[in-house]
């Protein structure tokens, strides 16, 4: 992460006077299926890079190399803005407590895009925006994709866009096939940490600290068990910690 906000056992961070940010328990996102899938569904417009979006983006002509970050927020939002209907109260409320989606508008002030409220308060603008993207990702637990961002070369960019296409014709494929549904994205954490006797919390109390938090549980044992692999490794004369990064000594991941 490039910024690091202070999220321990908080539920929002006031991003600026006139944003602020719900980070939502556990309890909230797996209410039920549907909540879970439109929660990170909102998150992901804001955290998407043109790496996220290449297919997309080539769909319609653009190349995704060619496109900033906020650019492509943009974008997005356009197409959020004008289906203000189909976007949940209860789900918005979930990023933006205090905040309507009803009130968001896009304008242009000093030739450049900004999201404002009725009052014409800006809300986004591309600073802030990168801020705001950081601190959901860090909130989900995400890295910033720009893996494939500097690729000059065309013929390389299309090989890489073809895969990610093709991967995501299998994917759909898989469950369609298969008749399922996508798989939570917090399932398999809970389950590992609630058999790890190291997290206090079981399947019926979890719901009780924030998403952020539940991640941040998660890293901190595979941080111990790290160390404590390296430790024996060094007390049986296997590991030599002359040559260990320091850093990865640290029981202390925040």
């Amino acid at each position: 992460m490039n910024n690091k906000f202070s999220l321990l056992n908080r539920k929002e961070y006031p991003l600026t006077d006139n944003l602020i940010v719900h980070i939502p328990l556990v309890s909230e996102i797996r209410s039920s299926y549907q909540d879970e899938l439109e929660y990170y569904k909102l998150v992901s417009v804001f955290i998407k890079t043109p790496c996220d979006a290449m297919v997309e983006l080539d769909d319609i002509g653009i190349d995704y190399t060619q496109v900033k970050e906020y650019e492509l927020f943009i974008l997005s939002m356009m197409s959020l803005l004008n289906n203000k209907s189909e976007i949940s109260s209860k789900h918005w409320k979930m990023i933006f407590p205090y905040s309507d989606i009803n009130n968001w508008n896009l304008t242009l002030k000093n030739d450049d895009y900004v999201i404002v409220d009725n009052n014409n308060n800006v809300l986004i603008n591309s600073n802030i925006y990168m801020s705001l993207a950081d601190l959901l990702r860090q909130i989900v637990s995400t890295e910033k994709n720009m893996e494939y961002y500097k690729v000059p070369e065309e013929e390389t960019r299309r090989y890489i866009i073809d895969r990610a296409r093709l991967k995501q014709k299998r994917a759909l494929e898989r469950e369609l096939r298969n008749g399922k549904k996508s798989s939570s994205a917090l399932d398999g954490v809970i389950l590992l940490l609630v058999n790890n006797h190291n997290f206090k919390y079981n399947f019926e109390t979890v719901g009780q600290i924030t998403i952020y938090d539940l991640y941040a549980c998660l890293r901190q044992i595979y941080s111990d068990r790290e160390i404590d692999g390296l430790m024996s490794g060094y007390w049986s004369g296997n590991v030599d910690l002359k040559k260990v990064d320091s850093s990865k000594l640290n029981r202390i991941i925040l």
